[in-house]
C-alpha cells in the first residue's frame, strides 16, 4: 500500500513537471487539457499494473551428496511450549497496530472535512441558482444575482450581477468567455480534481494540477473570444477593467482569474504546427519512462538451470531423503504432516488461493491483518486447495493449515516458584485463561495445578513495561478438560498466519 501511494505521488509529480517544461507555454490548449486529466488517471492506474520480469538464469551448482534447503524470509514466528523447569521463551501477545489505526483515523477526518467543504460549495451554488432569476442565453442559463461579483460559470449556469446585466454594462466578450466555459464543460474537470483531492489529499501535487487546469481553461475561453475577430488590445483592456471585482468559489470558472498577466501573454503567442507536433511526440517517451519507473514489477517464476550431477545410487537416495525432510519455519504447525501432493496445484489454483488470502493481508504476501474475519466459505475453499498443494507451496502461503501437535504435557510448579511469582514486577499471572492478582497465588498449592507455561515477554508485548515474564497456569480440572478437547480435536485442521511481529495467533 505504501509503495502504491509513493508511486502515485512521484508519477503525478513527474508528469506535471513534463507539462510545465514542454506544454504549458504552447497554444495547444485542448491537448493540454486532456494531458492534465490523463496524467492524473495515469498516475492513479499505473501502480496497479504488474509487469513480470524474467530474471537472468544462472546455472546453479548441484551438490553431489546433499541438497541445502534455505528457509524463506519473513516466516511465521511460532513459540514452542515451555514448562516451569525449562528455559523461558517468547510470549504470545496480541499486537495492535496503533500507528496504522491512528493514520487511518487522520485520513478519514481530513477526507470528511474536505468533503464537507465541497458539498457546502455545491449547496451554495444550488441555492444561488434556485433563489435568483434565470435567463436563457445561447443554450446556457444566466443566473442574475444581487451581489457584486465576478462573472463566473458552473456547469451550464453563468452567474452575473443583475444590475450590470439589466443596464447592459456587461460586455459581449465577457458573455462569450463564460459561454465557452459552459460549452466546453470545464466544470467537469474541476469537479473531478476536487473529488480526487478529497480522497487523495496526501498528494501535494493535486492542487497544482487544479491550478494548471483552471488556467488552461481560461486560455481556452480567451481563444474562443478572440476567434470571433475581437481585437486583442480591446479584450486586454476589458480584462484590466475587471480586476477590482470580488472573487467567486474555487470550483467555478471565473472571468477574472488571478493570473491575468499570463493570460495577456498567451493571447499574443502562437505555436507552429511543427512545434506542436514535436511537443506532442515528446510526451510519448515521458509516459514510457513513467510506466517503467512506477509500474509494479514482479519476477516470473522460473526453474533454475542445473547441471546434471554424477552421483551414486546411495547419493541419490540421500538426496531424496533430504528433499522429503524439507524444513519449514513452523515447528508447531507441522506443515509436513498435513495432506499434500507431490506435484502440487496449478498456477490458476495458486492464484485463486492468493486472491482469497489477499483480502485479509495487511502487507501483501507477508502479514495477515485480521484472521478472525476470515469467512467460513473462504476457509473451506482455502483448505480444499491447500490439501492439493505440495509441501513447498504450502510453506510459501500467508495462511496455512495444520494439525495440532497434541495437548501439552502435565506439569506442576514448585512452591518456590509460586512464591516468586507473587511479585507483580516479575510476572503477570493467568489462571485458567483469566488474569489474576499475583497475591492470589497464596490461595493455591502446587498440586492444585495441572499445567504451567512460563514465557518471556517480547518488545511487542503490551505489558512488557510492567513485567518481563508471563505465567499461565491451568488448574487440575481445567487441564483435564483442555487435554480431552485437544485429543478430540487432534485431527481437526487449524489455521496459522504469517505476521510481521514474532507472535503466534490462531483461530
Amino acid at each position: 500500500m505504501i509503495s502504491y501511494l509513493i508511486n502515485f505521488i512521484l508519477c503525478s509529480a513527474m508528469l506535471l513537471l513534463a507539462y510545465h517544461l514542454l506544454l504549458k507555454n504552447k497554444t495547444i490548449y485542448t491537448f493540454n487539457r486532456f494531458y492534465l486529466l490523463g496524467s492524473l488517471l495515469f498516475s492513479l492506474a499505473i501502480p496497479f499494473i504488474a509487469v513480470k520480469q524474467v530474471p537472468q538464469v544462472i546455472p546453479a551448482i548441484q551438490p553431489v551428496t546433499e541438497k541445502l534447503q534455505l528457509l524463506p524470509a519473513g516466516s511465521i514466528q511460532m513459540q514452542n511450549p515451555v514448562y516451569a523447569n525449562e528455559p523461558v521463551a517468547n510470549s504470545v501477545s496480541h499486537y495492535v497496530n496503533y500507528p496504522f489505526y491512528s493514520l487511518a483515523a487522520l485520513y478519514c477526518i481530513v477526507c470528511l472535512l474536505l468533503l464537507y467543504r465541497f458539498v457546502k460549495n455545491l449547496n451554495t451554488i444550488r441555492l444561488s441558482v434556485r433563489r435568483n432569476i434565470q435567463v436563457d442565453y445561447s443554450g446556457a442559463r444566466l443566473v442574475l444575482v444581487n451581489e457584486k461579483l465576478t462573472p463566473h460559470t458552473f456547469l451550464n449556469f453563468i452567474f452575473l450581477n443583475k444590475d450590470e446585466y439589466t443596464s447592459k454594462q456587461i460586455d459581449d466578450a465577457v458573455l462569450k468567455h463564460e459561454l465557452a466555459h459552459a460549452n466546453e464543460y470545464h466544470s467537469a474537470d474541476v469537479i473531478f480534481v476536487e473529488l480526487l483531492q478529497i480522497f487523495c489529499w496526501f498528494n501535494p501535487f493535486i492542487p497544482l494540477y487544479r491550478k494548471a487546469m483552471q488556467l488552461n481553461h481560461e486560455f481556452i475561453a480567451d481563444a474562443a473570444v478572440l476567434a470571433g475577430n475581437n481585437r486583442i488590445t480591446d479584450y486586454q483592456q476589458l480584462l484590466f477593467s475587471k480586476l477590482g471585482y470580488g472573487k467567486s468559489l474555487s470550483i467555478t470558472s471565473q472571468f477574472n482569474y488571478s493570473v491575468t498577466k499570463k493570460r495577456l501573454i498567451m493571447m499574443t503567442k502562437t505555436t507552429s504546427a511543427t512545434a506542436a507536433m514535436l511537443v506532442r511526440l515528446a510526451i510519448i517517451p515521458v509516459l514510457a519512462v513513467a510506466f517503467i519507473l512506477f509500474c509494479t514489477k514482479t519476477e516470473a517464476q522460473q526453474e533454475p538451470v542445473t547441471s546434471k550431477p554424477t552421483t551414486t545410487k546411495s547419493a541419490e537416495k540421500h538426496q531424496d531423503n533430504a528433499k522429503a525432510k524439507i524444513k519449514f519455519p513452523l515447528p508447531m504447525a507441522r506443515i509436513g504432516t498435513f495432506p499434500h501432493t507431490k506435484e502440487g496445484v496449478s498456477e490458476d489454483k495458486l492464484k485463486e488461493y492468493t486472491t482469497i488470502t489477499a483480502k485479509y493481508e495487511e502487507v501483501p504476501g507477508r502479514s495477515v491483518m485480521h484472521p478472525d474475519k476470515i469467512t467460513d466459505d473462504d476457509k473451506v475453499k482455502m483448505e480444499s486447495i491447500f490439501r492439493q498443494m505440495s509441501i513447498e507451496q504450502q510453506g510459501q502461503q500467508t495462511i496455512m493449515f495444520y494439525y495440532p501437535a497434541g495437548p501439552l504435557s502435565a506439569s506442576k510448579p514448585t512452591q518456590k516458584q509460586l512464591d516468586k511469582w507473587k511479585d507483580p514486577k516479575y510476572c503477570g499471572v493467568w489462571i485458567d485463561e483469566k488474569k489474576v492478582n499475583n497475591a492470589d497465588l497464596a490461595n493455591y498449592k502446587p498440586e492444585d495445578f495441572g499445567n504451567v507455561f512460563v514465557s518471556r515477554l517480547t518488545k511487542y508485548a503490551i505489558n512488557r513495561k510492567y513485567y518481563p515474564y508471563q505465567v499461565n497456569l491451568m488448574t487440575v480440572d481445567a487441564y483435564k478438560k483442555y487435554r480431552a478437547d485437544a485429543i478430540a480435536n487432534k485431527h481437526k485442521p487449524q489455521m496459522a498466519f504469517r505476521m510481521l511481529n514474532p507472535h503466534y495467533r490462531k483461530i
